[in-house]
């Protein structure tokens, strides 16, 4: 299934409702929301980066950046941004030493950064939906358009290995045991399966569930599987092993395509369609939101990682 934000930015500010990441993402009603104008003063005048240590990283597609945020303000406003060949970001991941990777689906590539500065290019067969970087700084790249996941050593632009699946891969995640998951859309029954794969292998087993429509997942510290159903809004947690959830939780309008822990696995930030929801991890209720200076929100990570 291809994305609607690859339709193009003009109609990804219009109907980005029925697209990854898009979902009507309302605040909770104490978190102010600054009116446009203000909204577009306040970027205009931040600097790259003069953010604090804790940051959040948001990709927004309609605008071609990637927007940065301080962690523990109340609907924060950007503190700096990415824009050196961002081009229609789909996922943001941010690796322990502070290095940031973005899916560029409009240019079929993955950018890594330093800081604001472009370090790395690594072009990709088709438009990557999703990234994730494991062990040994191994790229994995979700590409749905041509059924294909590759895998890129560090510092290589040419895949070792290239997975086929029967179906469009939208997410990617290696557990502690270095095992990488794949949530595609399957073409048997268009519902969206997982499948691991143990290190090095192009053959994949079905874990033996699916949801509706499904992005990114990824694990917590206890190996607990999280993923979303976009069509449902609903987060759910699948225990090691088991094939239902051991909780779920509604995203009450944020379409859970997109979203990320924070490192001590407190708070949830799941992408919506002009917002960022900020969620309790434990309850699944919503405690706060970023909304300023985002128009079409994508991928979302936070510095420092969690350890998944």
């Amino acid at each position: 299934m291809r994305s609607i934000h690859s339709i193009g930015a003009g109609l990804a500010l219009a109907f980005l409702l029925t697209a990854c990441g898009g979902g009507n993402s309302s605040l909770p009603a104490s978190t102010p929301v600054l009116p446009s104008s203000e909204n577009a003063h306040s970027v205009s005048r931040i600097v790259p980066d003069s953010c604090p240590k804790t940051k959040i990283y948001v990709g927004d597609f309609a605008k071609g950046d990637v927007e940065i945020y301080p962690q523990g303000v109340s609907n924060p406003s950007p503190c700096g941004k990415i824009k050196a060949s961002v081009a229609g970001p789909e996922a943001v991941f941010v690796d322990a030493k502070g290095r940031i990777y973005v899916a560029n689906y409009t240019s079929s590539s993955v950018t890594e950064y330093v800081g604001t500065k472009l370090k790395f290019t690594i072009p990709t067969a088709g438009p990557p939906y999703d990234l994730f970087v494991g062990k040994g700084r191994t790229v994995y790249t979700a590409e749905p358009t041509i059924n294909t996941v590759e895998e890129f050593a560090a510092g290589a632009t040419t895949p070792f290995l290239t997975l086929v699946l029967n179906g469009g891969p939208h997410g990617v995640a290696t557990d502690n045991q270095n095992n990488l998951y794949v949530s595609y859309l399957s073409n048997a029954d268009g519902l969206s399966h997982v499948e691991e794969f143990a290190p090095n292998s192009s053959s994949g087993t079905d874990l033996g569930f699916t949801v509706s429509f499904a992005g990114e997942l990824k694990f917590d510290t206890q190996n607990n599987l999280i993923i979303g159903d976009r069509n449902n809004e609903i987060v759910y947690v699948y225990p090691p092993g088991q094939i239902a959830p051991s909780r779920s939780f509604p995203t009450a309008g944020g379409r859970p395509v997109n979203f990320a822990l924070n490192k001590p696995e407190t708070l949830f930030y799941v992408s919506g369609f002009n917002a960022v929801q900020v969620m309790d991890y434990a309850s699944g209720v919503q405690v706060d939101g970023i909304s300023t200076g985002l128009i079409s929100p994508s991928g979302v990570a936070l510095y420092p990682p969690p350890p998944y």
